[in-house]
């Protein structure tokens, strides 16, 4: 920070004065990036152990994220099959320990030391210079060094539960940084390790407190911006590759592609907004019970066949014999928090939730938890308030134990396999489950509507017969 300072304040001074709103915006940044406090730190790593911690599906669903992104955005560079070819060959050598070229071995390595490939370790090696170190000692006493044993083992665990989205992590900025200086220098280019810096950069986003937009600043906005970051910047990778000539726009259609492929109709960008603008219309103005989803899955199944709708729906996940759900993680159709509030048959509790962030869930499973222990249920109460990974590992328990999915009163929603149960104990929600729980909210959400309409009905109807009108 303070070797980069005067940079930084030169490049505010270099803004134009008829640029005065954009020199305004660089002059609170740097005040912001400046100042060293992390808002609500404690809070949102509560919020990654609750929600990402500890699942082998969320790091699995994270090292896709070479193919979703790194590719499509190599792809401008010599082509989406030396892209692919290049990452393939990287994720191989990375797997097999081979041995790298001597100059990209030199390259990776200081880019390990620089923070580009591998950041977490940096800042833990940074916090142990500042004497904040995860481990401590005891101080020779029974009560300190008691005390020093509680705080290391609390300190392993926590470390344990984000390995695994940190091994993921690691994995991508890798894999990238060494398929894109073999582009970079298959391309001729004169310096790959500054190109390959840039692809980390561009695909793997940043994660840290100056990428955040405005209303993210401060303990309130970070907070509600938990977890924003990867699809805010996919969305704006998308933007500038689309707006960087032909290439870039056949890469952001590549990528658009990889996502449908991934994630189905239900994943591309904004589509779940759309839809709840579309139904929004013809639920207010045209008074129609009316799903936009629900017309469109029809329509394609009409046209293309059950099996190729559901493909186009959902992606992978709706191929026949794929037995777990990920469209459901890949997707970025609910990009606008709250669309749903315009519907009629919304949920307002449940999109109010959307609008908060997860910070609205914990806090609810929080209280509903403080009832059940209240009433004597602890057992319940307690895996109320375990992080999702927990929880996840104690349903598929249960799945195997009763042989069906239960919902959250203990109604039988489906008959399950052992092989799905064990699919949902590291996180993913099986497939078979997935649609009959799709099923039920569409007929349920349309019985919802029936009866709000009911209702206005018979409202309209007695202050009628009240004012003789």
């Amino acid at each position: 920070s303070n070797i980069h300072l005067k940079g930084v304040l030169d490049a505010v001074e270099a803004i134009p004065q008829q640029q005065g709103e954009l020199k305004t915006y660089a002059a609170k940044m740097v005040e912001y990036v400046q100042n060293p406090v992390e808002e609500a730190a404690g809070l949102r790593g509560v919020l990654f152990a609750q929600y990402l911690g500890g699942s082998v599906a969320s790091a699995l669903v994270n090292m896709t994220q070479p193919i979703m992104v790194s590719v499509p955005y190599l792809s401008q560079y010599g082509g989406a099959k030396q892209a692919a070819a290049a990452m393939v060959r990287a994720m191989k050598d990375m797997a097999s320990g081979a041995k790298l070229e001597p100059a990209l071995a030199k390259a990776l390595h200081q880019a390990e030391i620089d923070g580009v490939v591998a950041p977490q370790e940096v800042h833990q090696l940074m916090a142990q210079a500042r004497g904040q170190a995860a481990l401590r000692s005891g101080d020779g006493t029974k009560a300190g060094d008691a005390a020093a044993i509680a705080s290391n083992t609390l300190s392993r665990a926590s470390l344990a539960w984000g390995k695994l989205f940190g091994f993921a992590e690691l994995v991508n900025r890798r894999s990238t940084y060494i398929a894109a200086y073999r582009v970079g220098r298959a391309q001729g280019m004169t310096d790959p390790d500054a190109f390959a810096r840039r692809a980390v950069a561009e695909t793997q986003f940043t994660y840290n407190k100056g990428n955040r937009p405005q209303w993210a600043r401060g303990a309130v906005g970070a907070t509600l911006f938990t977890f924003k970051t990867y699809s805010v910047s996919y969305v704006e990778l998308l933007g500038r590759m689309a707006k960087s000539g032909p290439e870039g726009r056949r890469a952001a259609l590549l990528a658009v592609a990889v996502l449908l492929l991934m994630g189905g109709a239900d994943g591309l960008p904004f589509m779940e907004d759309a839809e709840d603008v579309l139904d929004a219309f013809m639920q207010r103005i045209m008074g129609r019970n009316w799903s936009t989803k629900q017309k469109r899955n029809e329509l394609l199944a009409e046209i293309l066949g059950k099996d190729a709708g559901q493909f186009l729906q959902n992606g992978i996940s709706g191929l026949p014999g794929v037995p777990i759900d990920v469209s459901g993680r890949m997707g970025m159709g609910n990009l606008i928090p709250g669309t749903g509030l315009l519907r009629k048959d919304s949920e307002p509790g449940r999109d109010t939730k959307e609008l908060l962030g997860p910070i609205a869930d914990l806090t609810e499973r929080s209280f509903r938890a403080a009832g059940m222990a209240l009433q004597g249920d602890v057992g319940k109460a307690a895996l109320e308030v375990l992080p999702v990974a927990a929880r996840n590992v104690a349903k598929g328990a249960d799945m195997i134990e009763t042989g069906s999915y239960r919902d959250a009163k203990g109604r039988k929603v489906i008959d399950t396999t052992t092989t799905e149960a064990i699919a949902k104990m590291a996180g993913f929600q099986p497939a078979t489950v997935a649609r009959v729980q799709e099923a039920t909210a569409t007929v349920q959400r349309a019985i919802a509507l029936t009866k709000t309409t009911e209702a206005e009905i018979a409202d309209q109807w007695a202050q009628g017969l009240y004012e003789k009108d």
